[in-house]
């Protein structure tokens, strides 16, 4: 089975702006490039290894204790840990087909259908 087909959520594109921070604080510009209920995909110059805790700042947003599951070229694939990780879908389902440059409110409670 392919891994897109082992994915129980769908992915929805972003270009976001966020800081990965290191357990040493040390902080990397990074971009954000989708994002599900359970993790993100990013792209960063930084060198990091597989299975490495890290801070993920989107601006807007807030802060998701990250969890580094694949690793390709300049693109991180993160597990989300901690944080309001179950709003980011619900930011960028307003976005419709165009990708979301920009994480914007949600009305209400965020999780609500």
């Amino acid at each position: 089975m392919a891994s897109s087909e082992k994915r129980q959520d769908s992915r929805l594109p972003v270009l976001w702006t966020g800081t990965i921070t290191t357990d040493d604080d040390r902080s990397f510009p990074c971009d954000v490039r989708d994002v599900s209920h359970a993790g993100t995909l990013i792209s960063c110059d930084a060198e990091f290894d597989m299975g490495e805790r890290l801070l993920l700042e989107i601006e807007g947003l807030g802060e998701f204790a990250v969890e580094i599951k694949w690793k390709g070229s300049d693109q991180l694939g993160l597990m989300i840990l901690a944080g309001p990780d179950l709003v980011l879908k619900k930011f960028t389902e307003g976005a419709g087909s165009d990708i979301s440059k920009q994480p914007s409110g949600v009305a209400g409670d965020p999780l609500a259908n």
